[in-house]
């Protein structure tokens, strides 16, 4: 199946731990939403790279590799503007730039609220 023919909302999920990866995708595609993951934030920009059709970013803050999650949203908000993004972490983000994210939810997850989290943030209209 190509993921860019899904009709429903899809979220990328970037996470390096894969149990909360799987965790977090599971309940998203449980509430009918198309997921791709990803471990790191470079796998994450080969998949927005690539063309496959992208609601939603879902990112943690700490990752290995050249791009962590606050490297990766910041990229975003420059090149992909009409992105969703969101990141979790088990540390409160302290960044110069907090609107470089429209969402921030803290670990440990409670899985079923950041679902309902994610999903109003999807469905929210942008500010005017």
């Amino acid at each position: 199946m190509a993921l860019s023919a899904v009709k429903e909302p899809t979220i990328l999920v970037v996470e390096d731990e894969a149990a909360i990866r799987l965790m977090i995708a599971e309940a998203l595609r449980e509430e009918g939403f198309g997921v791709v993951e990803a471990s790191s934030g470079d796998e994450a920009l080969t998949v927005l790279e690539s063309g496959t059709r992208v609601n939603l970013v879902f990112t943690d803050v700490r990752m290995p590799g050249k791009l962590d999650g606050l490297a990766l949203v910041g990229r975003l908000r420059v090149t992909r503007p009409e992105l969703k993004l969101a990141v979790g972490s088990a540390y409160v983000p302290e960044w110069p730039a907090p609107n470089l994210v429209d969402l921030f939810i803290g670990k440990p997850y409670d899985v079923p609220r950041a679902v309902k989290r994610l999903k109003d943030l999807l469905t929210s209209k942008p500010a005017q």
